[in-house]
């Protein structure tokens, strides 16, 4: 007869099922997001694995730790628009007064048709879009996306609920620029003097009186984590750049202004999104085949500028590949994208 006391119990073989799947998780959030895509088909255990919260979490905190710059543009001709990344440069030359230069890889992500408007800078991982009259939330890394039409509402990453509609006594309004996610709360310019709060959290959207002579709509202009706070910088033809600094969101009280002069030619405009070395970013508006591209690091305290070259972005042989040819094409470059494996299209 077979002794009892040798078969584990159910209770100890559920904690040490438990303890193989931390552990698992703990293993795939260190590989690449497109790995685990791959992952999604193994087994049954593996999709239910990559589909838990716990390795969400722990794979968005990770990439926290390795922040990217996200690159787009669209070929007009074909309606593609293409998706690039490249790690953050955090090199510290603000000591030296010889080398401010360097330069970063860049690697093709994504490609998908008809995306039209960017409405917001990444935020964990995700990026809006409009095409035609819907707006579509996408994910770069990996290409999965969702979209609904332009109303006040929200979607949940839990992949059950999808897209809702909310309830708001906040004014219309028909054009949004610059969001930003800070601190439980998103922030995007309307109109041309007044900037959004919508608190995630209480889905309550609150609106903030912009700074005098700011216009949060401009292209010169944009919104940033500074340090924690929320900034509003604009850029102008006298290559003056001014930066306010959001003191008490309650009270809407701003920072005064604060000015310095940057070196660069027209065709460079500022980006939208955070940088974690405090710094703000500019990049190159235009894409051109026969020129080198280049991104921007301005230190406002120091009134310091450092430069690094973006290699390997839609170089001759991609566009003789993606026949895109060799026109210049309309770029757009966000700080503080990190890579998420959230949205498997199969799930």
């Amino acid at each position: 007869m077979e002794d009892s006391r040798t078969q584990p119990s159910p209770s100890r073989n559920l904690v040490h099922a438990e303890n193989s799947t931390i552990i698992t998780s703990q293993i795939l959030a260190r590989l690449p997001a497109r790995s685990l895509m791959r992952f999604c088909t193994v087994s049954k255990l593996w999709f239910s694995i990559l589909r838990s919260k716990y390795l969400a979490d722990l794979f968005l905190a990770q990439s926290k730790t390795r922040p990217r710059l996200l690159f787009t543009f669209k070929d007009m001709d074909s309606g593609k628009r293409f998706f690039f990344s490249a790690p953050e440069d955090q090199t510290d030359n603000k000591s030296s007064t010889d080398d401010k230069s360097s330069t970063v890889i860049a690697r093709h992500g994504i490609t998908i048709s008809d995306l039209d408007y960017i409405t917001s800078a990444p935020v964990n991982g995700f990026v809006c879009y409009t095409r035609g009259s819907s707006v579509v939330l996408c994910n770069p890394t990996n290409g999965y996306y969702t979209q609904t039409f332009p109303e006040h509402l929200v979607h949940s990453l839990n992949f059950r609920f999808g897209w809702r509609k909310i309830q708001t006594n906040a004014d219309p309004y028909a054009y949004v620029e610059g969001g930003i996610c800070m601190d439980g709360s998103i922030y995007y310019g309307v109109g041309h003097t007044r900037i959004a709060r919508f608190d995630v959290g209480s889905e309550n959207i609150a609106f903030i009186q912009g700074p005098e002579d700011y216009n949060a709509i401009s292209c010169y202009s944009t919104l940033t984590n500074y340090q924690g706070k929320l900034a509003c910088i604009s850029y102008g033809e006298s290559h003056e750049m001014r930066m306010w600094i959001l003191q008490d969101a309650e009270k809407q009280e701003w920072s005064n202004v604060m000015t310095c002069y940057v070196p660069c030619d027209k065709k460079t405009s500022l980006c939208t999104g955070e940088i974690h070395t405090n710094e703000v970013v500019m990049a190159s508006r235009w894409l051109e085949s026969s020129k080198p591209f280049y991104v921007y690091y301005m230190d406002m305290m120091r009134e310091s500028i450092r430069r690094v070259q973006i290699d390997g972005l839609a170089d001759n042989e991609f566009r003789r590949i993606h026949g895109i040819g060799k026109n210049a094409l309309r770029i757009s470059c966000y700080p503080g994208h990190v890579e998420h494996f959230v949205g498997c299209p199969s799930w």
